[in-house]
């Protein structure tokens, strides 16, 4: 079997049928990120988590004009301790699809470091990386598969993105693209080549 439609076909063994939710965070920028935004879906759609976060550090003007979350937006928002524990609780023992997992894990470790939590543990599965394996070019210098931006992923499924860098937003539009991803590869027969 070729590498894209294994790639393909492992979101089955994953995903199908598992209880998982979805999360996405937006940043205060890329230097020593801390999130502003949060949400986190169930597999079936449902809001656990929608919140703005006031951040201990300012957020860089470059991530506020790709958010549209400004300091003055999140200025009367709860900071990260008061939703600690729903997120803990949302996550703990959990498989957590995230959609570029390295990076909003990143979020998550300096946010919970900046007030010492302890970040909450949790199984995560990164749609990018799988994505990137489906979507097939290959880096030939980094000897992987190059990465793609969410929107790249909702338009090879078809899928229409809506409030795009808003993390509710992402949420849905990952859930959708894993949706799309997972009837694709039902509908694969070992016998048919692959229509990528």
């Amino acid at each position: 079997m070729d590498t894209r439609k294994q790639a393909l076909t492992d979101i089955i063994r994953t995903l199908d049928g598992q209880d998982y939710v979805i999360l996405d965070t937006e940043t205060t920028g890329l230097s020593d990120p801390e999130l502003v935004s949060i949400a986190i879906i169930d597999n079936r759609g449902g809001v656990v988590i929608d919140e703005l976060v006031r951040p201990a550090k300012p957020i860089e003007l470059g991530a506020s004009r790709i958010t549209g979350i400004t300091n003055e937006t999140v200025r009367h928002s709860p900071e990260f301790p008061a939703i600690y524990e729903r997120l803990k609780e949302a996550v703990t023992n959990k498989l957590v699809v995230i959609y570029n997992a390295s990076y909003d894990l990143k979020v998550l470790r300096n946010t919970c470091r900046r007030y010492n939590l302890e970040m909450p543990q949790f199984e995560h599965w990164c749609a990018m990386e799988w994505f990137a394996q489906v979507y097939g070019k290959w880096d030939s210098y980094k000897k992987d598969y190059t990465w793609q931006k969410l929107s790249t992923a909702a338009r090879y499924f078809a899928v229409d993105q809506e409030d795009a860098h808003n993390a509710l937003g992402d949420c849905i539009t990952t859930l959708q693209v894993i949706e799309a991803g997972l009837e694709r590869a039902r509908n694969l027969s070992p016998h048919m080549d692959l229509l990528l």
